[in-house]
């Protein structure tokens, strides 16, 4: 494996500095780069007018991509980190500086919404399975605390915006095949008329995997309506998902320097996998009520029913029944106080969740056994905000403050071995405060505060000594503050951000030596999160554009002791200290597209003690895509390669893994083909 070579993060901060002037000196036939907003701030601004750090991605400039995971679309944004990308089972891990490492799977700590409803459960915790990723047009990702806008989520919020129409005339039929067994069939119909647009899609794929016990099948249902009623729009979303995918899990170093593709002789023994069968419906409505005033509404419910087997026999079963849902509301108001024009918006958010949770024994083969805990889990949470965006002459203010009260409960209903019935609450109030000036008509400084929290997810409150509910687990409690530039233009696109948070009651996750691969979790005391983010897309030609990202992260403990040991100054597990993307995108004629891309990770470590280091990685991807006419369809055939020169690394980082079981191996040199017909 290749070791990053380290590089100070101010000489990569020149770069900032060489861009304008490199975009002036060349001259020529330029296509200017599209006009971005935002709508993620709760009020849609254009990008560099937001005094705040976000990034923002048009999946249009992704042609070719083999559409594996969200990661190749979030891997252009500095502080996002993503794993798991080849395991469906586990699910695309998620982090914006360093919030969410903790996951087992899945998301935490950061919220998501898709088309302006929350994916993100009542508890915090988010799957990204159910998303149809040729529908998604656009990501916002909005770094650092954001709780005085969304609530409950320390890390930031990511956006998703999808496609409710054919981007060609009825509709799109996708065949991608590839190594791994991966094989995948998509099709959508729809249509746009002057007041209503429509879409339906169903994906399927199948995927045998680069390990042993790694196989899975999915299928995706996504409908999407907006009809315009008056001078308002309803907006209808449904998704459907059934999935059953198995689990490799995690490998020690001597297995994996063994044999990188085989499975933890666990999870074969037990038969580790997991079923979902979820569905989703949102509604959406915005309406202006008089010319300087608008609101909206929004509902959403679910159920999602899920199993799954772990690779131990005491409990290694879990399966629970959920039902989900909320509603909001949101009323923004413009008004002028002389010069100086502002806009107050006014909201609320209740969400609810119910899981039946049992879970039981688990026998070599999978067999399910006696049943060990039977509970009732309910999430509910309450918030209300209120934010004024002020704008006078070249200066952009914005300020915040929402109250949030969550309640999380557990009824026992298996009482063999006692009442293990309980519940929290957590009321929290944060504020959020920044300040931009225009330098210029195309850059701009600013400055941001904010407080964030993050509350436990029902099951990371599982109690290491039996049911109910972890009495010593608390939720987490975040400061941070930011300063960035912002330029944008016709050729480039910049940001560069510093920033520092403090966290208090961090949570980590652990594994119990009887009870490899399931997550328990502890507070550890203050961790320091200092960090620089610098991205660009330049296009100094028209056949040419050169993106890139870059992220130097210093998270350390500050005041953490376990057991006798004291961790503190120690770095955060699981997450890089340095990480990097490139992109070079070559289009020398309108129907052809190539793209190589470099991405680098710097030193990982696997434990609290940083007693496990696992060295850097450069891995690089090629794509090259096509798109001509027949007649009035179109046909985008393409090859995408990733990995391209075989190099081994980690798909996945399990921190503080059971008997140093951290690592799940990558695959290889992976290639794909494909093709799209839009008709």
């Amino acid at each position: 494996m290749k070791r990053i070579t380290a590089c100070r993060p101010i000489a990569v901060l020149g770069i900032l500095a060489s861009l304008p002037s490199a975009m002036a000196a060349t001259e020529g036939d330029v296509t200017p780069l599209a006009p971005l907003e935002v709508t993620s701030p709760r009020i849609t601004t254009p990008w560099v007018e937001t005094p705040t750090a976000i990034g923002v991605v048009n999946t249009a400039i992704q042609t070719g991509d083999p559409g594996l995971a969200l990661s190749e679309t979030l891997t252009r944004i500095p502080g996002v980190y993503t794993q798991s990308v080849y395991n469906l089972n586990q699910g695309l891990r998620l982090s914006i500086r360093g919030f969410g490492s903790r996951a087992a799977f899945g998301v935490r700590g950061v919220r998501v919404f898709v088309d302006d409803i929350p994916l993100t459960m009542p508890d915090g915790q988010t799957d990204l399975d159910a998303l149809d990723l040729a529908l998604v047009e656009q990501v916002e990702v909005l770094r650092g605390p954001a709780s005085a806008l969304y609530g409950n989520g320390a890390g930031g919020v990511l956006a998703i915006t999808t496609r409710d129409r054919p981007e060609n005339r009825w509709g799109r039929v996708d065949v991608v095949t590839g190594e791994l067994g991966d094989r995948r069939v998509r099709g959508e119909v729809g249509l746009q008329g002057e007041r209503s647009s429509g879409l339906v899609s169903l994906a399927h794929r199948d995927l045998t995997g680069h390990r042993d016990n790694m196989a899975s099948d999915s299928l995706i249902g996504s409908a999407r309506y907006a009809l315009q009623i008056g001078a308002g729009t309803l907006a209808v979303n449904l998704s459907t998902l059934d999935i059953d995918a198995q689990d490799p899990a995690a490998l020690t170093l001597a297995e994996v320097q063994a044999n990188r593709r085989q499975a933890n002789p666990g999870a074969v023994n037990f038969a580790v996998a997991e079923s979902i069968r979820q569905e989703r419906v949102g509604l959406s409505w915005r309406a202006p009520l008089s010319s300087d005033t608008d609101y909206r509404l929004r509902t959403w419910a679910g159920q999602r029913d899920f199993a799954n087997a772990l690779p131990f026999a005491n409990g290694g079963q879990t399966e629970f029944d959920r039902v989900f849902g909320g509603v909001g509301g949101q009323v923004d108001h413009r008004l002028a106080w002389g010069d100086v024009a502002h806009t107050l918006s006014l909201g609320a958010d209740v969400e609810a969740q119910t899981d039946e949770r049992r879970r039981f024994d688990n026998s070599p083969g999978g067999v399910r056994g006696e049943r060990t805990l039977d509970q009732d889990e309910r999430a509910r949470g309450i918030g209300v905000y209120l934010s004024n965006q002020m704008v006078w002459q070249r200066i952009t203010a914005t300020t915040g403050l929402r109250y949030d009260r969550i309640r999380l409960s557990v009824g026992d209903r298996f009482q063999t071995d006692g009442d293990d019935s309980g519940r929290q609450e957590f009321n929290r109030t944060s504020v959020n405060v920044g300040l931009g000036y225009a330098l210029t008509e195309h850059s701009s400084v600013f400055t941001r505060y904010g407080t964030g929290f993050e509350t436990p997810t029902n099951s990371e409150l599982a109690n290491p000594a039996g049911g109910g509910f972890n009495p010593d687990l608390g939720p987490a409690e975040a400061r941070n503050v930011e300063v960035g530039y912002k330029f944008d233009s016709a050729r480039l696109r910049a940001e560069l951000v510093l920033y520092r948070i403090r966290n208090k009651d961090e949570l980590v996750r652990f594994e119990l030596p009887d009870q490899s691969g399931r997550s328990f979790f502890r507070n550890a005391g203050v961790t320091d999160r200092n960090g620089v983010e610098l991205s660009a897309v330049w296009q100094p030609l028209t056949v040419l554009t050169a993106s890139m990202s870059y992220s130097y992260n210093d998270f350390t403990f500050r005041n953490y002791q376990l057991g006798g040991n004291d961790f503190s100054g120690n770095a955060i597990p699981g997450l890089p200290q340095q990480q990097v993307f490139t992109e070079l995108a070559y289009r020398p004629v309108p129907a052809w597209t190539a793209r190589l891309q470099a991405i680098g990770l710097d030193r990982v470590f696997a434990n609290d003690a940083n007693s496990v280091r696992v060295p850097g990685y450069v891995t690089s991807n090629a794509r090259l895509s096509w798109t001509g006419q027949y007649g009035s369809s179109r046909i985008t055939p393409y090859v995408a390669v990733n990995n391209l020169f075989d190099r081994e690394y980690n798909d996945n980082l399990r921190a503080n893994a059971g008997f140093g079981r951290y690592y799940e191996p990558a695959p290889g040199r992976v290639a794909l083909a494909g093709i799209s017909i839009d008709f």
